[in-house]
């Protein structure tokens, strides 16, 4: 888990600003994991996907952002 993660590159526009915390799973319990954080800590999930049709606040996404890249599930071509 990262903290204070620019979500900029994360989008097809490339603006944005930061996830308090931030996190790219590449498994079931690393998924599982950081929902368990995210309820702990009382804290607002987003899920990420591919980042397009997207457009983030500059101020940023103050919670976690999951980025899901579990191979089989979401893979850019």
């Amino acid at each position: 888990m990262k903290e204070r993660v620019s979500l900029a590159p994360c989008t097809t526009l490339h603006v944005g600003g930061p996830a308090r915390f931030f996190v790219e799973a590449k498994s079931v319990e690393e998924v599982v994991q950081a929902l368990a954080f995210a309820r702990a800590s009382e804290l607002p999930v987003f899920i990420l996907g591919g980042g397009s049709n997207i457009v983030i606040a500059d101020s940023g996404f103050n919670g976690l952002v999951l980025a899901i890249r579990i191979p089989g599930i979401f893979e850019e071509k």
